[in-house]
């Protein structure tokens, strides 16, 4: 019986089955450092909060046009839900939120931290981005003018926002006027977006992105109303998709970030709130650019730690 079958066997090899799979002639395989040093090599101007899609299609050998969309499926989750998604509008809608963040926050920036390989088609990228809280801009102003070092403090988000009073800011600049350094509050949002790449008859992205602080939101563990509120707005302009007009996705996410947060709803008053003493400040204030240049031109500041 054995001889018939291999006799069978040797006369029809197509009946011949090997344990070693055969190679799929239309499977491409994606050089994935190439990509990872397309992510990683940025451009200043570029949002390094998104994923380059333009520079990644080109590189897997399509042209980068609407001819071309038919071939290429994308896949965009966030924290906020998925969608399939053009490379054209993809690339269009983030390009504009960026510019919409550079025009409405102060000296906003955007980095990546770490791009790790998870496997020959995945990337795994750790990213940021920073700007200078609203009602802060004065103070990095004055810094600049008097020539002080500045140190950037990230607020403790699980703490409630509380103004320790005027003395304190007295105390704040003076030590600044004395040393030379002043720390400033600086706001961050940091996020995780893995990426995945598989090249056959079609391109298949996806793009999965989560933001940590919409994650402690989720768990109720924002305190700080202004953490809260640089987030929401952080949010609204540079997240919004291209299917939501702007009042629906501000209530999206108002409810999903400033719902549980201390003192963050819309009919909140600030107790800290003083017309008057907010004048006594300004005015110490212009008097510590004064003392500020003066020391400038006369001597050498030290820094020390805070």
């Amino acid at each position: 019986m054995i001889l018939i079958l291999s006799l069978l066997c040797a006369s029809s090899p197509v009946q011949c089955f090997s344990a070693t799979p055969t190679p799929d002639a239309n499977i491409k395989h994606v050089d994935i450092n190439r990509i990872k040093s397309i992510i990683t090599n940025y451009d200043d101007n570029v949002d390094a909060t998104v994923i380059p899609l333009k520079k990644i299609i080109t590189t897997l050998g399509y042209n980068f046009n609407i001819n071309e969309d038919d071939k290429i499926k994308i896949t965009y989750t966030t924290d906020f839900g998925s969608e399939e998604i053009s490379t054209f509008t993809y690339t269009q809608f983030t390009k504009e939120r960026h510019l919409d963040c550079i025009n409405l926050f102060d000296g906003y920036d955007s980095c990546i931290i770490r791009c790790e390989t998870i496997d020959t088609s995945t990337l795994n990228i750790r990213w940021n981005a920073s700007w200078i809280p609203a009602g802060s801009t004065w103070l990095y102003t004055l810094a600049d003018l008097a020539n002080w070092d500045i140190t950037r403090k990230v607020p403790d988000f699980t703490k409630i926002s509380k103004f320790s009073g005027y003395k304190a800011v007295f105390v704040l600049f003076s030590q600044a006027v004395k040393t030379g350094c002043i720390t400033l509050p600086i706001s961050l949002v940091e996020g995780n977006t893995i990426l995945s790449i598989k090249d056959d008859d079609t391109v298949s992205i996806s793009i999965k992105e989560s933001i940590d602080l919409v994650s402690e939101a989720d768990k109720c563990r924002i305190q700080n109303r202004r953490v809260a509120q640089e987030l929401a707005e952080w949010l609204d302009v540079s997240r919004r998709p291209s299917s939501k007009d702007y009042d629906e996705w501000a209530s999206i996410v108002r409810q999903r970030v400033l719902a549980n947060v201390p003192g963050a709803g819309p009919l909140d008053v600030d107790p800290n709130e003083d017309d008057t003493e907010g004048v006594i400040v300004l005015a110490f204030s212009a008097f510590c650019v004064a003392i500020g240049w003066e020391l400038h031109s006369n001597m050498y500041l030290i820094c020390h730690d805070f």
